[in-house]
């Protein structure tokens, strides 16, 4: 059979129940073939044009490179190895050795051999950084591209005056709002817009596409405007509604709905590149970075003016310091990748305010201007000085968390804290004398790995510190609390069993302690003087902060009058802050509107809306562009007025379909004028978005921390790891947030189609909307064509009807012939992040999942290790441990063991590792050993965990080797700990061993994801543990994987002792449901889809 058209973008593949139609096989294999083949084509050649992307990537990247690291030795003056780097022609001549480089072979090029250190060492006072080398071979796999080599890239004179082109380009251009052209096109018009759209179109011989149908209409706003498709309901209210102002109606609810803001604010988090991490390396979590989040949320769904918003995010602290909700805005200003163990704390400093300096001429000002970091623009018309006049007002700023509390809320605040302070101080002070010796020297031995320069810095007294030394004082302060952060695996047995009492005594005050009061990430200016800012390698020439020079010459007057705040402060960013915000301002203005069209139409009137430059291209309808940016200063500059101007226009309305679509498309084979709708793939948030609701499973939230991948809320809620990113998400071309985005890449790739069709996380929402549908109706025709109104929101037509009921005949018929063959009680996976393959997800809120495997005697031992990898979601308020796996029932009157993660109650240490026996002590008594790491156990991050216990004998203390390493962070070394324990045995029984949970009614269930488990019957050194190296080790008693292979619920350590699992969440389909799942699955994996029209 052949299944519709509109099913055509992915064809399932092959899963447990599952067995395709040859033809949709074959059509996969085809695709797949062909993208295999464009993926590893050369990008580009050296004499190919060259692209604006790899302009940028150049510009931005390869030559401050080079111009770091290469131009010295190698320029016009100057040619060691009778060699120069300082053009691509010189690269290609090479000199004694050969040409530099083969453009698309970076393996058989000089150049990337001797950055690599294989023959040649270049440069040779050091290697370069892993990821610079990565920019030097990623340039020359794109075909080396440079700027300049090209005909068509017109490069700027080096001088430091303006010609009067560079003067007359159109970005610096005051905006000037011109007359609407007369209304023409038989009434096509809806208004002002579609009269600038028609002009050009009536100019070069194209027509209008006509208006889309309700169907199309309807699912383009919901997912243009609020980010999600709209339900059955949705469509037929709107396409039965017959009055002439339904489409303005519904414009205007869904721009008034909470979704709007959940909606645009993804566009501005890209842009200021927002994540809940640091990055780099270590890529720590940042707790509080989601207060800066909300915050754009709710500012877009008030429809808080645009000038007031940026204001906000550049100086609230300094103009609008009693405003509590303004100061979560300052975040942007901390939104910078941050690595906690680098020692080049100035190196560091200086990546930080570049940084700044780069986002914010993207984001606010358009420009280019990271390209006249080490020298003038190559193209545009901006100075070197330029860039560090910008990054001067940003010289004074210090990161801090800023409290999000009105001056009575702290009031209240610290005289409820006065009082528990009252009642412990005893207590704290007994705790302090016993730490402060380990914390003293933890605190020596981080400032001591820095350079002695900076060791001074940080050993001075603040009064004797300059401006210029608080920024490293900062950032050697943030590694000493790191070390602070883990002092307990420092301390002493003997104080840390001092301390555990201690700390029990304290936290018996608890109810006197006031909630702490909420916080976020921002700045604040380091007093009213600013640390001198300079040209590199002219460190006598202070810069003050300024302008673009072409804008205007002198340097910027601060703006002390408009400082509110007390506090001290340099009035730098309000100055900034105010010019952004000047309606006159060229840039600026025309930045955001431009963006906003961009929202609608997936690029802006000017193509490249963070360059205005020349690398950049003017605007197809300069005209529109100005008298949009009037209209929207003239209008308060509300962004939903702008948004709704657009949203009714006929050029939004128009159709993807064109009568004479060969003529328009000879005449703007790229449609940038506007002569019919593009078709546009949904983003990755839609996508996931889209298949939460189409499938019953969205809920709905109101802000808050950030919540995994595998959550049934927003992609806007989902927690954003830099290293790390939600795995769906990832492949439908999210970006990495490590610098501005301002446009996503839209690629069509195997590992998409491999996502949607093969991921038990796509199969599980067929399968949850497969039994949404069973639970709706019995009847198969209406589950079809309700499936069809909420995946497409349209009805399906008869034809499609029928063929769909005959592709689900036809799955029943082959499933039920395969059907001896076919896995029962199958679960769920999900995946472990820094892991491949499968893992298994528990959730204390729907405990009903139990694995367990029966008894066997050989599980009774004496010694033994016991293994795994897993990542904790939430531990209980009291002290029940969260089971990872154990052999027990839970009766503390009965034997058996169990290893876990610790309450917050806990008699010891919450969130750490415990292996907890029942059994035999020392003593010759039976009794409890709770035996803990003393490790701290984050949670949402993945570890590999193993405790190796070894029974007390001859009189002689037992010990347990516990191991913990954190996957997300490769800096972070093997934690070992040895503790003692006096259990001497009879810990054997005869109840399952269980995974997730202990067995019987007091399940105490696992909350998080949970990987390998391994049980082995002796004690394992470091170098057998699976951390060191995942092998087969002997008296290995079980090994569960959760992998297809040899089967989720089986050994893969030998054929016996499998996984039975009992629960709501197991899947057992019959056939004909199983098929059902298949339609379903083949809905989601749809251009239409997919798509929106």
């Amino acid at each position: 059979m052949t299944f519709p058209s509109s099913l055509s973008h992915f064809s399932p593949m092959s899963q447990p129940h599952t067995f395709w139609p040859l033809r949709l096989l074959v059509r996969l294999l085809v695709r797949l073939l062909v993208l295999s083949t464009l993926i590893v084509c050369p990008l580009a050649v050296a004499d190919e044009p060259i692209t604006k992307s790899q302009m940028h990537f150049f510009e931005n990247e390869v030559r401050p490179l080079l111009a770091e690291n290469c131009f010295r030795c190698h320029n016009e003056e100057k040619q060691k190895g009778d060699l120069r780097l300082d053009s691509l022609g010189h690269m290609l001549l090479g000199g004694e050795s050969g040409a530099s480089l083969v453009p698309g072979k970076p393996d058989e090029s000089l150049l990337i051999e001797a950055v690599r250190y294989e023959s040649f060492e270049m440069p040779p006072a050091g290697q370069l950084e892993e990821k610079q080398i990565a920019v030097l071979e990623r340039w020359v796999a794109m075909g080396a591209p440079w700027p300049g080599s090209n005909p068509d890239a017109v490069l700027r004179e080096p001088r430091e005056f303006f010609s009067q082109e560079d003067r007359s380009w159109w970005a610096f251009q005051p905006v000037v709002k011109p007359a609407v052209p007369k209304p023409n096109g038989d009434g096509w018009a809806r208004n002002e817009i579609d009269h600038f759209i028609f002009a050009q179109l009536q100019s070069r011989g194209l027509t209008p596409a006509p208006e889309a149908d309700r169907h199309a209409l309807v699912r383009r706003l919901y997912f243009d405007i609020i980010g999600l498709p709209p339900t059955p309901e949705q469509v037929a209210a709107f396409v039965n509604d017959t009055a002439p102002d339904a489409y303005e109606r519904l414009v205007d609810s869904l721009l008034d709905s909470k979704g709007y803001g959940e909606h645009a604010a993804r566009q501005w988090l890209d842009l200021v590149r927002y994540a809940d991490s640091d990055g780099y390396r270590a890529d720590g979590f940042r707790p509080t970075a989601w207060r800066y989040r909300d915050y754009v949320i709710e500012s877009f769904n008030d429809d808080k003016p645009y000038d007031r918003f940026t204001q906000e995010q550049i100086a609230a602290d300094e103009m609008f310091p009693n405003d509590v909700d303004a100061r979560a805005a300052l975040g942007y200003l901390r939104h910078w990748v941050y690595e906690w163990n680098i020692r080049d704390a100035p190196g560091q400093w200086k990546t930080i305010q570049e940084d700044l300096t780069d986002t914010t001429a993207d984001v606010f000002m358009g420009l280019g201007l990271q390209c006249a970091k080490c020298h003038n623009h190559k193209f545009d018309p901006l100075l070197q000085k330029d860039y560090f006049r910008l990054q001067a007002f940003f010289a004074p700023i210090m990161p801090t968390d800023i409290t999000l509390a009105s001056d009575e809320e702290i009031q209240s605040y610290e005289a409820e804290l006065e009082i528990w302070e009252a009642a412990t101080e005893s207590i704290r002070n007994q705790i302090v004398k016993i730490e402060q010796p380990y914390r003293d020297n933890v605190k020596n031995q981080a400032i001591d790995r820095f350079p002695e320069d900076i060791q001074a810095i940080a050993r001075k007294p603040p009064a004797d510190r300059s401006p210029a030394e608080e920024p490293m004082v900062y950032l050697v302060q943030r590694q000493i609390q790191a070390e602070y952060d883990r002092l307990n695996n420092v301390i002493k047995a003997a104080d840390k069993d001092r301390l555990v009492e201690l700390r029990r005594q304290l936290k018996a005050h608890d109810k006197l302690k006031p909630k702490p009061l909420p916080t976020a990430m921002g700045v604040t200016d380091n007093g009213a003087i600013a640390p001198p800012t300079v040209l590199p390698k002219r460190p006598d020439e202070p810069i003050e902060p300024g302008f673009p020079t072409i804008m205007q010459e002198s340097a910027a007057e601060i703006k002390h009058d408009a400082v509110v705040t007390t506090t001290p402060t340099t009035g730098r960013r309000t100055t900034l802050a105010l010019w952004l915000t000047d309606p006159s301002n060229p840039l600026s203005t025309r930045v955001i509107t431009n963006r906003v069209w961009q929202s609608h139409f997936g690029r802006g009137l000017a193509e490249n809306t963070s360059d205005f430059g020349k690398l950049g291209k003017p605007p197809t309808h300069p005209q529109l562009l100005d008298w949009m940016t009037t209209t929207f200063i003239e209008n308060g500059w509300s962004l939903k007025t702008l948004h709704r101007m657009i949203l009714l226009s006929a050029t939004y309305r128009q159709s993807t379909e064109h009568s004479d679509f060969d003529a328009c498309h000879t005449i703007d084979p790229g449609n940038e004028y506007y002569w019919r709708r593009d078709t546009q793939r949904l983003q990755a948030e839609q996508i996931r978005d889209a298949l939460l609701t189409v499938t019953g499973e969205l809920k709905d939230r109101s802000g808050g921390g950030p919540v995994l991948g595998d959550s049934p809320y927003r992609s806007i809620f989902v927690r954003s790891m830099r290293n790390s990113p939600d795995e769906l998400l990832s492949s439908f071309d999210l970006p990495m947030f490590f610098s501005s985005n301002s446009s996503r890449n839209t690629t069509t790739t195997a590992v998409q189609s491999l996502m949607m069709i093969n991921s038990d996380r796509v199969l599980g929402h067929a399968r949850k909307m497969a039994a949404n549908l069973s639970e709706t109706t019995s009847d198969l025709s209406t589950q079809v064509a309700l499936a069809w109104q909420r995946v497409y929101g349209r009805e399906p037509s008869q034809n499609e009807i029928q063929q769909s009921l005959t592709f689900i005949d036809a799955q029943t018929q082959q499933l039920q012939s395969k059907r001896k063959n076919r896995d029962e009680g199958k679960i769920e996976t999900s995946k472990l992040p820094y892991r491949d393959g499968q893992a298994v997800r528990f959730m204390v809120d729907d405990p009903s999942l139990k694995l367990a495997i029966a008894h066997d005697d050989v599980m009774n031992v004496g010694d033994f290790t016991i293994e795994t990898f897993f990542q904790l979601r939430s531990i209980a308020n009291t002290g029940t441990v969260r089971t990872i796996v154990g052999k027990w029932d839970g009766d503390k009157g009965g034997p058996g063991w169990r290893f876990g993660v610790t309450g917050m109650g806990s008699r010891r240490k919450p969130q750490t590792l415990v292996l907890q026996m029942f059994g035999e002590l020392s003593s010759g008594k039976y009794g409890e050993a709770a035996i803990f790491s003393d490790h701290h156990i984050e949670m949402n991050t993945p570890y590999y965990a193993s405790a190796s216990f070894q029974t007390a004998k001859d009189g002689k203390p037992g010990s347990v080797r516990f191991y913990l390493k954190d996957l997300s962070n490769d800096d972070e070394p093997l934690l070992p700990a040895v503790i003692e324990h006096n259990m001497a045995g009879k810990f054997s029984n005869k109840v399952p061993f269980t995974i997730g949970s202990v067995s019987g009614r007091n399940a105490q269930t696992f909350d998080g994801l949970v990987d390998d488990i391994r049980f082995v019957g002796r004690g394992l050194d470091v170098d057998e543990i699976l951390y060191t190296v995942e092998r087969s080790v002997s008296d290995t008693i079980g090994h569960w994987q959760f992998e297809l292979d040899p089967g989720v619920m089986q050994n893969s350590a030998n054929d016996r002792l499998p996984i039975s699992a009992q629960g709501d969440s197991i899947i057992a389909l019959s056939a004909s449901e199983a098929a059902l799942v298949d339609f379903c699955h083949a809905l989601l994996n749809s251009n239409e889809f997919l798509y929106v029209h």
